[in-house]
């Protein structure tokens, strides 16, 4: 089990074993936010002790970078928070929860797509009582900890339409949930914007300076030249999608593409899905007309 690291003043991460998950936390003189609260209420449960280690601040705020259950179903341990996620987040949560748990619920055991969770861990998960999120918000929000704040920034459409990015100016960290992921290439799901991900990605890059540090859903904590590279590779993908379905690739020959993409092929299924669920079906490239006297 890591320990907690500390990112500036009264400004921590811990970085957990299942589902390599990072959770924040960041102490004012009002009292402690934290950031994101892993997947069961025994996680949940254990988070709040392990804050006991730091300080004995109350846990006032819980901020959920996304609507994911690794991140958001451990909300219910912490009933005196006030919890914050944007809008379309909190409204995936209340929808895409329960079916969650009900998946898990008619297949008990473990999960092919993470055969590192013991089957118990994800019966927790199936058991865990979800809540929904007291305050929500489109853009900006900024929370008050008494000496110091906390924002809350909706950037755009990226691994989700809910993502949010947690800045503690202060102490110059950003917590930015999966729109980065460092051990392991960024995740595309079923509610996933591949095409959208790089202009999001790249407007948090702005943000940032030499000396950001920046903390990843899932990973080590990172900087700008990581948060570049990445995005980078998401424009990559983002780019080979379009230029693929502008020639008239059909989905199927997209899906079998080897070439361009930063990943294993197998990685991008679900960026190519999404990506032409959004551009429609491609059009058949039109033949060069030909001119007078010219034949094929």
């Amino acid at each position: 089990m890591s320990a907690w690291a500390e990112l500036g003043d009264r400004c921590w991460v811990r970085r957990y074993p299942e589902w390599d998950l990072n959770v924040g936390l960041v102490v004012g003189s009002a009292g402690a936010l934290v950031i994101d609260t892993r997947a069961t209420t025994a996680q949940a449960e254990e988070l709040l002790a392990e804050i006991r280690e730091l300080t004995d601040a109350p846990v006032r705020w819980v901020v959920n970078t996304h609507a994911h259950f690794d991140h958001t179903f451990g909300n219910g341990v912490f009933t005196d928070a006030t919890s914050y996620a944007q809008e379309n987040a909190a409204a995936a949560l209340a929808e895409r929860g329960p079916a969650l748990q009900q998946h898990y619920r008619d297949n008990p055991g473990p999960d092919p797509r993470y055969p590192e969770i013991a089957a118990e861990v994800l019966a927790e998960l199936a058991a865990t009582k979800l809540v929904a999120i007291d305050n929500t918000f489109a853009v900006a929000k900024v929370i008050d900890l008494g000496d110091r704040r906390v924002e809350l920034l909706h950037l755009g459409n990226a691994h989700t339409d809910g993502d949010l990015v947690v800045v503690v100016p202060d102490a110059d960290v950003y917590f930015v949930g999966d729109l980065l992921e460092e051990s392991a290439p960024p995740s595309y799901g079923d509610d996933s914007f591949p095409l959208e991900w790089p202009d999001t990605l790249d407007r948090l890059i702005g943000l940032l300076t030499a000396t950001s540090k920046v903390v990843p859903g899932h990973g080590a904590v990172v900087d700008a030249e990581f948060a570049r590279d990445q995005a980078g590779d998401l424009g990559t993908v983002a780019n080979t999608i379009s230029g693929l379905h502008h020639n008239g690739t059909s989905l199927e020959a997209a899906l079998a593409h080897t070439d361009d993409w930063p990943w294993p092929t197998a990685h991008v299924e679900r960026a190519v899905r999404r990506g032409y669920a959004v551009l429609g079906t491609p059009r058949r490239p039109t033949l060069p007309l030909l001119g007078p006297g010219k034949s094929e």
